[in-house]
C-alpha cells in the first residue's frame, strides 16, 4: 500500500458515538456524539485530562464497553457490537499482565495458540511469530527469562510483542508508559514510533501527557468533558488552538484580551491596553471591534533590555532558572503580567535583573484568536 492509498484509507471511523452508563435518558454521560476518523497506518493519540472520556472511546473500540448510540466501523465495518474476540484488534494496557510462571516465549506463544481473530497456526509457525516478534523488540536473547526478571521497560516491549503476535489491524494503547521513570518513558516513546512504523498497524494510543503526544503522534484528538475540542496534527494542536481549553492544556501559553483593529490577506491585527497593532494568526470569524481572547506562548516572547520601536516597555517581576530556560514573569503598563520563555545560552541570552524595564516583542503571527 503506497503512502497516498494509506493517507485515504479509514482504519477506524467513529460515527456518533453517544456513552451513557446507567439509564440512557437520565444516567451520567461519558462521551457525546463523538466523531472521529482514524487512518490506516497512523499513530492517533487521544489526549485529555482524567475523566474525559478517552479511555471509555478506546474500550468500546476494543469491544470492552458498548456505545449507546451509534456506530464504530473497522475499516468500513460496523463491529459496535460485536465482542472483543471478534474484533481484529489488540490491546496494551498500563498494567502488562504478562503470565509470571511462563518464560517470555511461553507468554508470546500462549495467545496465538488459542487462536485469536480467527487464525490457526502451525507449532513451526507459532515459534516463527515468537522469533519475529521478540526481534522486533530486540529481546531475543531473553526468550527463555520470566517476567520478574525483566525491568519494567523490558516488561512493556514484552507486553507490546504479545500484542502484535497476531497480526492486528489496529493496536491500542491504554497509558502503557504511565508506570515508566521518565527517562525511560522518553526512551520507550522512540521505541513505539519506531515500532509502529515498521509493523505499518494503525496504533490508537491514550495519553493524558501533553509531551507523550506531541512527540509521537501523526494526529491528536483533545478531548473535555466526553467531547472533541480539536483534532489536528501536533503542531496545528499547539500553534493554532481552536478554544481556551486547548491552548490551556497543551503546553503553557499567555491569553491575552483584545480588540480587532483590521482584518487584511493572512493576518489579523488587534489593539489591547497596553499596545497597538500586534498581529495575529488569520481567523475567518475575526471582526474588527470584537472582543477576543488571544493565545501567546511564551517562548514567542522575546526580551530585549533595549526598548526598540517595536517593542513594549516591561518591567520583570521574576526570574526562574529551569536549566534549558529561564522563565520570566513580567508586567506591562496596563498591569497585564506575561510569561516569556527564552533559551539559557550565550547565543540567545542575557539574563535580566528582576525588578529592571526591558523591551517585549511579539513574534509577527505569534497570537492565535480563541474561539471561546
Amino acid at each position: 500500500m503506497n503512502a497516498l492509498h494509506a493517507l485515504q484509507t479509514l482504519a477506524v471511523s467513529v460515527r456518533s458515538v453517544r456513552k451513557v452508563y446507567g439509564d440512557p435518558h437520565s444516567g451520567p454521560v461519558a462521551l457525546k456524539n463523538i466523531d472521529l476518523d482514524i487512518r490506516d497506518n497512523e499513530f492517533f493519540t487521544l489526549l485529555g485530562p482524567s475523566g474525559c472520556g478517552k479511555t471509555t472511546l478506546l474500550r468500546m473500540i476494543a469491544g470492552f464497553e458498548f456505545p449507546t448510540q451509534g456506530e464504530i466501523l473497522l475499516y468500513g465495518e460496523n463491529i459496535a457490537e460485536r465482542p472483543p474476540f471478534e474484533r481484529p484488534v489488540n490491546t496494551v494496557f498500563q498494567h502488562y499482565a504478562l503470565f509470571p510462571h511462563m518464560t517470555l516465549a511461553e507468554n508470546l506463544a500462549f495467545g496465538l495458540e488459542s487462536r485469536p481473530m480467527g487464525q490457526v497456526l502451525s507449532k513451526a509457525q507459532i515459534a516463527e511469530r515468537v522469533r519475529e516478534m521478540l526481534a522486533l523488540v530486540q529481546m531475543e536473547r531473553f526468550a527463555g527469562r520470566k517476567p520478574n526478571q525483566l525491568s519494567g521497560g523490558q516488561q512493556q516491549r514484552i507486553a507490546l510483542a504479545r500484542a502484535l503476535a497476531p497480526h492486528p489491524k489496529v493496536l491500542l494503547l491504554d497509558e502503557p508508559l504511565s508506570a515508566l521513570d521518565l527517562k525511560l518513558r522518553q526512551a520507550m516513546r522512540e521505541e513505539l514510533k519506531t515500532i509502529q512504523a515498521k509493523t505499518g498497524i494503525t496504533f490508537i494510543f491514550v495519553t493524558h501527557d501533553q509531551e507523550e503526544a506531541l512527540t509521537l503522534s501523526d494526529r491528536i484528538a483533545v478531548l473535555s468533558e466526553g467531547e472533541v475540542q480539536q483534532v489536528g496534527r501536533p503542531e496545528e494542536i499547539y500553534e493554532q488552538p481552536r478554544n481556551r481549553f486547548v491552548a490551556d492544556f497543551i503546553g503553557e501559553t499567555n491569553f491575552i484580551q483584545a480588540t480587532v483593529s483590521r482584518v487584511e490577506a493572512g493576518l489579523v491585527w488587534f489593539n489591547g491596553p497596553a499596545w497597538h497593532a500586534l498581529p495575529a494568526q488569520p481567523c475567518k470569524e475575526a471582526q474588527v471591534g470584537q472582543q477576543v481572547t488571544l493565545s501567546v506562548r511564551p517562548e514567542r516572547l522575546h526580551l530585549c533590555s533595549d526598548i526598540a520601536a517595536d517593542a513594549l516597555s516591561c518591567r520583570i517581576e521574576t526570574m526562574t532558572y529551569l536549566g534549558t530556560d529561564l522563565q520570566y514573569q513580567v508586567s506591562l503598563s496596563d498591569g497585564t503580567r506575561l510569561t516569556v520563555r527564552t533559551p539559557n545560552s550565550v547565543e540567545h541570552n542575557q539574563r535580566l535583573a528582576v525588578g529592571s524595564n526591558a523591551g517585549l516583542v511579539f513574534e509577527r503571527g505569534s497570537a492565535s484568536v480563541l474561539l471561546d
